[in-house]
């Protein structure tokens, strides 16, 4: 394929992929803003001085802003449960993935001078977009993850997570054909379905949906694939009550650093 046909593709994949998750995301049209480089973030700070080796990097859903995780007591809740890691909301709007550029902005803005600042961890943790991005770049990335939170994930259209749950869960599905190279929504299906297997390394992982999410899964998507206290689940739909509880629950039981040594419950 010469470089004009292959930009063009690649430009054709990544608007066909925002209007599948504009789809799935929302009922109405949702705005699509123009990427900035660098990616903009909002840093929050524990106190003057104070610096831990642990990131969490939060990423907003699709209608919301880095203000909004602010606003809704998600910082605040790491802090109240003595968490020693800093905190940074990055700005992935959906328009890092019309463009295409979603994992380079994510890792050149912030991933790479988070770590050239000293971070030795870095978590990845987002809301529906969110949480589809916080999967999208640990598949692409893994070994710059160190644990990932997801919350009400956009994963694939319905249609495959349909046949996902006719075969009765990712540790059963068994694709026709493995993905094309732009088919990111069916590679990162196959790359959870890897959660399965012992021997392939895969970061820590806590992902779940509110009990009336519309982006919930058919079936029990991940049943076989990850322990029981990885899969967060809370009464409500795809809003910020499941998610916040949701959010304090995953908080309770990663394996985050703790000021008084605590782990995984």
């Amino acid at each position: 394929m010469n470089p004009c046909a292959s930009a063009v593709a690649r430009r054709l994949a990544a608007a066909a992929l925002a209007l599948a998750l504009a789809a799935g995301l929302s009922g109405c049209s949702l705005l699509v803003r123009e990427p900035r480089v660098p990616m903009e973030v909002l840093s929050l700070p524990r106190a003057a001085g104070a610096h831990s080796p642990t990131l969490i990097v939060f990423m907003p859903g699709a209608q919301e802003v880095p203000q909004d995780i602010v606003r809704e007591g998600f910082v605040e809740q790491v802090r109240a449960r003595g968490i020693d890691a800093d905190v940074v909301v990055a700005d992935t709007h959906l328009g890092y993935f019309y463009a295409g550029v979603f994992e380079q902005r994510l890792r050149e803005d912030v991933i790479q001078p988070a770590r050239a600042r000293g971070y030795r961890s870095v978590w990845l943790a987002g809301i529906s977009l969110g949480g589809f991005g916080a999967l999208r770049y640990a598949r692409a990335h893994p070994d710059e993850v160190d644990g990932i939170i997801a919350l009400a994930p956009y994963l694939a259209p319905r249609l495959d997570l349909q046949a996902v749950w006719q075969a009765g869960g990712l540790a059963n599905w068994r694709p026709e054909r493995p993905p094309g190279p732009r088919e990111h929504e069916r590679a990162l299906l196959l790359w959870l379905q890897g959660y399965g297997d012992p021997a392939q390394q895969r970061p820590p992982l806590l992902i779940g949906h509110g009990d009336d999410d519309r982006l919930k899964p058919f079936g029990p998507l991940m049943a076989g694939l990850l322990p029981p206290e990885r899969l967060l689940s809370a009464p409500g739909g795809h809003d910020w009550a499941p998610w916040k509880s949701m959010w304090a629950d995953a908080l309770d039981r990663a394996p985050l650093p703790r000021a008084n040594g605590a782990g995984l419950r």
